[in-house]
């Protein structure tokens, strides 16, 4: 009895054609064939598998041409290691805030002088013929110069709508597009009678809305093959995993509507139905059953309640996602070969947890934290940031992040956070020597931060914590070694993101693995006290670096404002002598490094000596920004604009290349403008920071490109930002 339903439902769905049969349905149907439908599924799986292969395409061919450069550079007439050790070995004893041990083994004695490493650099701006093709640097060029560009946010009441990137918007756009089209062209929409057959443009939205399934789960794994071929991590990749929801839902939502257009209880068709799902259950059960959970999951990840019911989010989510995979087994019924779009979802989600497993700390059979986590202690600093160190058995790169856990603060709080420390095997922990200090620095806000915040203010510093950590994840694809000049903008704590990045690359450099020849970092903080945070590694920066390669400009932002000049003046010579007191003797180079730039030159040695006394000097005197009225500023910005001198060409003046302090906002359109009149074959822009600091920088970014499109020596301009809220 149950097999002639079955077999009855099949002929509801693919009409057979008899001798009662008339030309229009023969017609119609032959229009519009049910067994050819799964063609429709197919084509947006071709869709998808052409934006993937582009996409690895092009950050194989990056990568290809970071590894040829830094190789061509190694084996240049510049490159040669350093063949005679240092006596004074203890003079590059450093500690560091973040790794809390010695530096001596991360920073060896410098190789080369500075004057042969920048000729050597300069000597190699012609490898890029070689290591790249012009014409695709110049397309490359033009499609960030279109979409580099940021949405500008639209602010309704007290809402703000913050758009996705440009180029998230075109691959959206082409998507729905893609499926709409091939949706609605083909004819018919509509038979003439449900008898005839299910509406055609019901079958098609489904089998697309089918196939959409499996890339929707795999956009939102962490561990996920796509990660993998294009280099994108999966943060970023969980933008399009939203939006391939919404175009899934709209999908299923055109599947559904038709069938009530023209409902199956017209014609007599319902009998074929009922007999088939049981006279107790709606005619259109398992399709509604499917659409509940899947429109559930799209509300609940819309941004305005993910953010503020973020831990019931991450407690539903994947529930209902396998609650609606499998209710989408029981609707399917593997028409069109349906289930094995949905069989694919499953194996994927199956294969990612499998490797989800040696991401995660405590359930790595390779660690010594299986099964019981790690140790950690959590750390006040200045302004309120809190530093969690965990020592680990973990690998990581610069500015990867982990999803944190300490179930003694908060049991179900698992979140994002930046390493903000360096991973080195000749810089073990106290642990042991197989053990890394892994440091994440964050400032609380509210939720499982705040918690930390207050646990650590209970039980002081001398508690340890068990944590649990899931990582490392993303991180830079690009090689910064392999870009001539490297430009930082942090806003903020997001020095956490860049401040592994900057200490990765001087050892680069300083081993004679980078072409980099100038690194810049801009800094906007509130108050001087934060620089606290990474004083150590700033001190690196000074005492490490070839010489005038690391040029760092601080803006302080912060600051009471007030209408009595001698009053605001006597609190900015407070934070510059705060300043003074933690930059205090960072310029100081030591004996051995002078020793060994001088090789034997008795005259550079004392040149060399004579500049670092000068070096010690305090910070020169920070820019002071007045305070105007509105008509003032425009009248002092059209004065700057008309000045023949720049406010940033003094840099160049300054000793040992432009440690400087301001006490303003940074400009950055203006910054990077007269940055990129010295840029070399290719310049890397590095940004973590709030959002009006990330568009400002996008903006010029993308204004940029055109000098890699008319210029012949600039062959790219790179920008890379980072969440602000990891």
């Amino acid at each position: 009895m149950a097999w002639d339903s079955v077999v009855a439902l099949v002929k509801r769905i693919r009409v057979p054609i008899t001798a009662s049969t008339t030309q229009a349905q023969i017609e119609a149907m032959a229009a519009a064939p049910f067994a050819k439908s799964g063609k429709f599924g197919l084509a947006w799986v071709y869709f998808a598998v052409v934006l993937l292969l582009v996409a690895t395409a092009v950050r194989w061919y990056h990568t290809w041409g970071d590894k040829t450069r830094i190789a061509m550079y190694r084996k240049g007439p510049g490159w040669q290691q350093s063949t005679s050790p240092v006596n004074a070995t203890e003079e590059y004893e450093l500690p560091s805030a973040t790794t809390e041990r010695s530096t001596a083994h991360l920073f060896p004695q410098p190789y080369t002088s500075s004057s042969s490493s920048l000729t050597a650099t300069g000597a190699k701006t012609g490898q890029s013929s070689v290591s790249t093709i012009a014409p695709l640097n110049n397309t490359i060029a033009f499609l960030r110069w279109i979409f580099y560009r940021p949405i500008p946010v639209l602010r309704i009441w007290r809402f703000c709508i913050v758009f996705p990137s440009l180029g998230t918007i075109a691959i959206v756009l082409a998507s729905f597009l893609f499926c709409l089209l091939f949706c609605f062209v083909p004819q018919p929409l509509y038979f003439e009678s449900i008898s005839w057959g299910s509406p055609p443009l019901a079958i098609r939205a489904g089998m697309i809305a089918t196939s959409l399934v499996p890339w929707v789960f795999l956009l939102g794994l962490k561990a996920n093959f796509i990660t993998y071929l294009t280099g994108i991590d999966h943060e970023r990749l969980n933008v399009l995993h939203r939006w391939a929801a919404y175009v899934c839902l709209f999908m299923a939502l055109v599947h559904t509507l038709p069938f009530y257009i023209t409902p199956i209880w017209n014609d007599g068709a319902e009998v074929n139905y009922q007999k088939f799902v049981g006279q107790n259950i709606y005619v259109y059960g398992t399709g509604l059953a499917a659409l509940v959970p899947l429109a559930f999951l799209c509300l609940h990840s819309l941004p305005v309640l993910r953010e503020k019911l973020y831990e019931l989010f991450v407690f539903m989510h994947l529930p209902a996602s396998l609650i609606f995979l499998a209710l989408l087994f029981w609707h399917s019924k593997n028409y069109l070969a349906s289930w094995g779009y949905l069989w694919a979802t499953l194996a994927c989600w199956l294969v990612s947890s499998i490797i989800r497993l040696f991401y995660l700390n405590w359930t790595n059979p390779f660690r010594i934290s299986f099964l019981i986590g790690e140790e950690s202690a959590v750390t006040l600093l200045p302004e309120n940031a809190v530093k969690v160190t965990v020592p680990t058995r973990m690998r990581w790169r610069p500015g990867q992040y982990v999803y944190l856990r300490m179930p003694g603060i908060s049991l179900l709080g698992n979140h994002p956070f930046t390493i903000a420390s360096l991973c080195s095997d000749d810089f073990p922990s106290e642990y042991g020597e197989k053990y890394r200090d892994l440091t994440l620095v964050f400032r609380p806000f509210g939720g499982f931060t705040r918690q930390v915040l207050k646990k650590a203010l209970k039980h002081g510093p001398y508690r340890t914590y068990t944590a649990f950590l899931e990582g490392p994840y993303g991180g830079m694809q690009r090689e910064l070694a392999a870009f001539d000049d490297v430009i930082f903008f942090a806003g903020g704590s997001g020095i956490t993101a860049i401040a592994g990045q900057l200490l990765y690359l001087i050892k680069r450099m300083r081993d004679g693995k980078a072409v980099t020849r100038r690194v810049r970092v801009i800094w906007a903080l509130k108050s001087p006290e934060t620089m606290e945070w990474f004083k150590e590694e700033l001190r690196i920066c000074r005492d490490y670096a070839p010489l005038n390669s690391v040029h760092c400009h601080f803006y302080i932002t912060g600051g009471r404002e007030t209408n009595d000049p001698l009053q605001e003046q006597h609190q900015r010579d407070l934070i510059q002598e705060k300043i003074n007191n933690i930059l205090s003797g960072i310029d100081k180079r030591s004996s051995a490094f002078i020793r060994q730039e001088a090789a034997g030159d008795q005259e550079r040695e004392k040149e060399l000596r004579r500049e670092n006394e000068d070096g010690l000097a305090p910070l020169p005197q920070a820019y002071m920004a007045p305070r105007y009225g509105p008509q003032q500023q425009q009248q002092q910005q059209q004065q700057q604009e008309q000045d023949t001198t720049p406010r940033f060409a003094s840099l160049s003046t300054l000793r040992r290349d432009g440690w400087r302090t301001d006490y303003t906002r940074p400009d950055i359109p203006r910054i990077l403008t007269e940055y990129s009149q010295s840029f070399g074959r290719r310049t890397c822009v590095y940004i973590c920071g709030p959002p009006a600091m990330r568009v400002a920088a996008t903006k010029t970014v993308a204004s940029l490109q055109r000098l890699v499109m008319t210029n012949p020596a600039v062959d790219e301009i790179f920008l890379h930002a980072e969440n602000y809220n990891i």
